[in-house]
């Protein structure tokens, strides 16, 4: 299988771009999803350079207005015109798509492998999707918009992501995707719980690594479910799901620290397992309200 690092260059390297930045999600069975930020502010990019034909789909968001693009899908073109801001679309990289880019850009890409769409599938028990699909031009979706919007701050500083975040939105986006463009057949979706001996396996695996990282995998592997089941069944036995539930653990662990240590705010963040100390104010005032050295300091009054 293509690294990880080779799958990423590949979407980036054939834009000529003022800026790029890149979120890489490696799921259960190797499953992938690529999230890249590409920005050009100045006209005259022209055609963009082919990429090697694959089983993968790209969906585009536009953050905002392209005044000017072809795009062309086997040598030919089938698209000409504008994108307007927040619109939607979608190439599938085995017919050969290129674009010309006539204006400025400002595009989120999320490139999905078929077999990441497949194991979606698989884990509902549905068939698979055989093609994801939006008309030339594309379209205003409102969810693809805020989920783009709200993986904007992870690409900024993608050293803060966690695996267990990464793999929620890997599997949010791609069954998204696969119900609203590939028509993908609802399911029921069983709304239980996790019993207790789960629930206590897995919230004592994410304490004892809470300085370290812990895949959805190893923690759904350990309850015995699938992924997607153990995400749904963990978020309504705790109300969190294991992301946040893993930011509000931290967060408690660190106010002992805080009120009953002398070690700095870094040292602190380092312990509970954030990524650095502005990490772990950001997330600390999220949940708290205000940040932990004002907390500190209330708490030795």
């Amino acid at each position: 299988m293509q690294s990880d690092l080779a799958f990423s260059q590949k979407f980036i390297r054939v834009f000529q771009a003022d800026a790029t930045s890149q979120l890489l999600t490696v799921g259960p069975k190797s499953t992938r999803l690529l999230v890249s930020r590409v920005r050009r502010d100045t006209s005259g990019h022209g055609l963009v350079k082919e990429i090697e034909p694959c089983a993968c789909f790209s969906v585009l968001l536009q953050l905002r207005e392209q005044p000017d693009r072809e795009l062309f899908v086997d040598d030919k073109c089938i698209h000409r015109g504008s994108y307007a801001a927040r619109t939607t679309s979608i190439v599938d990289h085995l017919e050969r798509p290129r674009a010309n880019l006539l204006g400025p850009f400002d595009n989120l890409i999320f490139v999905v492998p078929r077999t990441t769409i497949d194991a979606v599938a698989d884990d509902r028990g549905v068939a698979r999707v055989n093609q994801l699909y939006i008309k030339p031009g594309g379209v205003l979706d409102e969810t693809v918009w805020h989920l783009g919007n709200s993986l904007l701050p992870a690409l900024e500083r993608s050293h803060e992501v966690s695996s267990i975040f990464a793999e929620q939105v890997m599997l949010a986006a791609c069954t998204y995707f696969a119900h609203a463009f590939g028509g993908m057949r609802p399911t029921h979706v069983r709304q239980g719980t996790l019993a207790p001996w789960q629930l206590r396996r897995a919230t004592e695996a994410m304490a004892s690594l809470a300085d370290g990282d812990l895949s959805l995998k190893e923690l759904a592997s350990q309850c015995r479910l699938s992924v997607s089941y153990f995400v749904r069944a963990f978020k309504n036995s705790t109300g969190d799901p294991p992301h946040r539930w893993l930011l509000r653990h931290r967060v408690e662990r660190s106010k002992s620290l805080l009120a009953h240590t002398e070690a700095t705010l870094a040292e602190i963040a380092i312990s509970c397992g954030f990524a650095d100390q502005s990490h772990f104010t950001r997330v600390f005032k999220s949940f708290v309200g205000i940040p932990p050295a004002a907390w500190q300091r209330m708490s030795r009054t």
